[in-house]
């Protein structure tokens, strides 16, 4: 069933012309790759790639709702006088950052090896309310010094206390991919007008999966380095050159499957039109449109899933739907064969299943280098 809607999501897009965005880094990392100068080179190619992703809307389907207004809905539903301590966050900040070092390697005239190896910095800020005696949370993070009791909210309780809170930052060695692009068709050799270009690869599970609190318990899935899944991967690529334009259209798709802590992330397929255009011989603006789609979650074994504490710790509040247009800067090294790519990706539409912390905007910067 996953390979056929991969096979029918590829027709959609190319009879109605769709997108693919990134909540998902590695998807972002790949299509980077297929449309920059790095799988262009004759021999060697090598790039570093930076990423910042900004979060802080909350939705709850397509509906933004403020983490108070979260948190006040949750107390609602508590015992005034609980027999044991409630406590419940919700994430109110996440600032994700990726650095991948990517590489090709020409083996043949149509073949190419590619490969990914991440660097990933997560933080996140979040609010908690507590209800009760010994209303304390035996998986949170770091406290911050700042907190007020009482009822913030007409929903609360004068047992009620909130306080801002902040994760210790998560940082390590993400899941290194390697993939093989093969050159289905091409008009030419060198330059061509036209290319038709597959992928076939894997995600390795070489990031820790395993980060826990200072207290004690996994830290966040979705804030983990790695997945601790081997996962396959399928990408497909087509470039158009009607001088000076250049059309492009990326098509990836990732198969989860379960890590060995028991979470599997759902199944992930993204799809971008790209259109760039050549000013001079050493400035190319371009303008992408971004369509990403991720499954729900599923935690196997329960060992993440907190869903009675944390907002972000509940497979129900997993899986997205987004649309964004991405505004891009390709600037050629004169005298060299560099190029410094620069990109921000705004969301146009984001529907979460449930209730999600979601992108706000993404930057991100690239040095390229052919040889």
């Amino acid at each position: 069933m996953k390979i056929l809607a991969l096979v029918l999501l590829f027709f959609i897009g190319i009879n109605k012309i769709i997108y693919a965005h990134g909540e998902c880094c590695l998807s972002r990392s790949i299509a980077e790759a297929t449309i920059s100068g790095v799988t262009l080179a004759p021999n060697f190619g090598l790039s570093l790639h930076y990423e910042y992703a900004n979060m802080e809307t909350i939705l709850d389907g397509s509906h933004s709702i403020s983490p108070d207004s979260v948190l006040d809905d949750v107390a609602a539903t508590w015992p005034e006088m609980p027999e044991e301590g409630k406590t419940f966050s919700v994430p109110t900040r996440m600032i994700m950052q990726k650095y991948t070092l990517l590489g090709t390697y020409a083996v043949a005239d149509r073949i190419q090896f590619l490969a990914t190896v991440p660097y990933v910095i997560n933080d996140m800020d979040m609010k908690m309310i507590t209800r009760g005696k010994g209303g304390g949370h035996h998986h949170a993070p770091q406290l911050v010094k700042e907190s007020y009791p009482g009822p913030l909210a007409t929903d609360t309780t004068d047992n009620d206390m909130r306080m801002n809170m902040k994760m210790d930052t998560v940082e390590g060695l993400g899941d290194i991919t390697l993939m093989g692009l093969y050159t289905l068709y091409t008009d030419k050799p060198d330059l061509p007008a036209k290319k038709v270009t597959v992928g076939l690869g894997v995600k390795t599970p070489t990031g820790k999966n395993d980060e826990e609190f200072d207290s004690g318990g996994l830290v966040h899935a979705a804030m983990q380095p790695g997945t601790g899944s081997w996962d396959p991967l399928f990408l497909v690529n087509y470039m158009h050159t009607f001088h000076p334009w250049v059309f492009q259209t990326n098509l990836f798709y990732q198969m989860t499957t379960e890590g060995d802590e028991g979470y599997e992330f759902g199944d992930k397929i993204s799809f971008d039109l790209i259109a760039r255009y050549k000013v001079t011989s050493y400035v190319n603006p371009g303008l992408e449109f971004n369509l990403f789609y991720t499954g729900q979650d599923t935690d196997h074994d329960n060992r993440y899933s907190r869903p009675d504490e944390s907002l972000i710790d509940n497979t129900d509040n997993t899986g997205v739907t987004s649309l964004s247009v991405s505004p891009s800067l390709q600037i050629k090294i004169p005298g060299t064969s560099g190029s410094i790519d620069l990109k921000f990706q705004q969301p146009l539409y984001q529907h979460a299943r449930g209730i999600q912390q979601v992108v706000d905007w993404r930057a991100m910067a690239a040095v390229v280098w052919a040889f």
